[in-house]
């Protein structure tokens, strides 16, 4: 046997630890049964960005250092001829990928490793994977023969810890789930298994964010999206796609149907007014390692709903006025603030196209959430808004905030913008030293028109010709309103024109 029975007891926590969730609060117990009386008293019960951003966490440099003996003494065992099971192979494989981790990429973990220093980063990496791998007993190892499937997987973990330890913000456990799940929809819940087969298909599960406004849906697609497998080229000594960070968001809620299909699926010269020329759309150009990102897809028009219902059942499409058909190959990530389910009962939303949204789902937190679970992170968050708004004067903003808001009537206050919402409040109170929420803002006067109407003051005519001077002044034109009223332009011409007279 290759392990005693400590040896193997630490080697299984070990890997527990390399192939777990790192954000879940399992992730600080494992290290503390491997450290024993080592284990750093003061760590957070789960992992998250603190405003002092430690980059040297004592738990994580004392048990590398415990994985690293316990890998050399198992490398001596098996370079003099010791025996050993595929099962116990592959324990110390585990223990292999964890070194190979934290000695090439997890010190980077304020940036992903730079494209510019790959060659250099996959020489030593490889260097590093032969000393430990290459023994004539390890040959059983399948993962052994590809190192740089290794390498491309080492480097996908660094950029999901990344994009999601440094952009998804927050201590409570709402945002300690959220960051969790985040790291399931790019690894799953068994990183053997995604690293063994699920790398080749994750693209094509479809990620669906839902959440209140203000509550970081980007940063959540961002981070999924960002975070794709991409294959490693020995030959070029760089990834297969050095624009690996391709990212194309979408707000459905700000640009018309026609539009919205054309930025999505492309179109030929002339084939609607304005098509001067050829556009080659996102989910072409996304290309096999990009993501397309559709903000308020419960907004979404109907006839383009079918057609991207076809876009995720067949990963096919036609660009607008186009014969040819196009793969779909890359990330697709969509985003609601909506209650779909309404909006299915209601005939707005496809339910077939819903039940092609759904295979992964991830939900973000409300601040009413996180507060409720800690109210301390009120503090927090202000720091560390204040951190990034003016840097310079980070502890003067930060109290000048908190003071405000010790004596103002927040307390209750349920923050219905969320993080959005906070983030303009501390800005105002740089500003003014003062924020009052809309729903807590005085109502304006109710206009003329809107009070004779309470009063029931106008006659029928009267608030005819009111409502038709209206539309004039918002369309511009007798023919704009006219149609938009739907009434002859004279009329509406006529009507305006007496109010006219009537105020002169």
């Amino acid at each position: 046997m290759l392990f005693t029975s400590t040896e193997k007891r630490l080697a299984q926590t070990i890997s527990d630890i390399a192939f777990g969730n790192p954000f879940l609060p399992k992730r600080v117990e494992l290290e503390r049964l491997a450290l024993g009386d080592r284990f750093d008293q003061r760590t957070a019960p789960f992992w998250s960005w603190t405003l002092d951003d430690e980059r040297d966490r004592p738990n994580v440099i004392a048990l590398t250092q415990t994985v690293a003996d316990l890998t050399k003494a198992l490398r001596e065992k098996l370079a003099a001829g010791k025996s050993a099971t595929k099962a116990e192979l592959q324990l110390y494989a585990d223990l292999v990928w964890y070194v190979l981790y934290y000695e090439h990429f997890a010190s980077r973990v304020d940036q992903p490793v730079n494209p510019d220093e790959e060659p250099q980063t996959w020489d030593r990496f490889l260097v590093a994977q032969k000393y430990w791998m290459d023994i004539n007993a390890c040959e059983a190892i399948p993962s052994q023969q590809q190192p740089e499937h290794i390498y491309a997987c080492l480097h996908q973990v660094n950029r999901a810890f990344f994009n999601i330890f440094h952009f998804i913000i927050g201590r409570s456990w709402p945002i300690c789930q959220l960051r969790a799940r985040i790291w399931e929809s790019i690894f799953t819940h068994d990183m053997h298994r995604a690293r063994r087969t699920l790398y080749r298909s994750m693209n094509e599960v479809t990620t669906l964010i839902s959440g209140a406004t203000g509550t970081g849906k980007e940063l959540v697609a961002r981070a999924v999206g960002l975070s794709q497998y991409v294959p490693f080229d020995i030959k070029k000594k760089q990834l297969v796609d050095v624009e690996s960070a391709r990212f194309f968001p979408l707000n459905l809620s700000a640009f018309s149907p026609t539009l919205i299909e054309s930025e999505l699926f492309g179109h030929a010269k002339g084939s609607f007014t304005g098509a001067v020329s050829k556009r080659v759309g996102w989910l072409q150009e996304a290309g096999r390692y990009g993501t397309v990102f559709l903000d308020e897809i419960g907004e979404l028009d109907l006839s383009i709903q079918v057609k991207l219902l076809r876009v995720l059942q067949e990963r096919q499409f036609q660009g607008i006025g186009e014969n040819q058909t196009h793969r779909f190959e890359g990330k697709f990530i969509a985003a609601t603030n909506r209650n779909l389910a309404t909006e299915i009962q209601n005939g707005t939303f496809r339910e077939d196209f819903y039940y092609r949204l759904c295979s992964d789902v991830i939900h973000t937190p409300t601040l009413l959430d996180q507060l409720t679970d800690s109210p301390a992170e009120f503090e927090f968050l202000v720091d560390f808004l204040c951190r990034r708004i003016a840097p310079a004067e980070q502890t003067e903003l930060r109290n000048l905030v908190l003071d405000w808001y010790d004596s103002s009537s927040l307390k209750q206050y349920k923050w219905p913008g969320n993080i959005r919402e906070l983030d303009q409040c501390v800005r105002n109170i740089m500003i003014h030293n003062s924020y009052t929420p809309a729903s807590q803002k005085p109502p304006t006067n109710l206009n003329g028109l809107e009070k004779s109407i309470q009063d029931v003051s106008l006659t029928a005519d009267e608030l005819l010709a009111q409502y038709c001077a209206m539309a004039y002044r918002k369309y511009g034109t007798y023919e704009k309103a006219a149609v938009a009223l739907g009434m002859d332009r004279r009329t509406v011409r006529t009507k305006s024109q007496l109010l006219s007279q009537t105020k002169e």
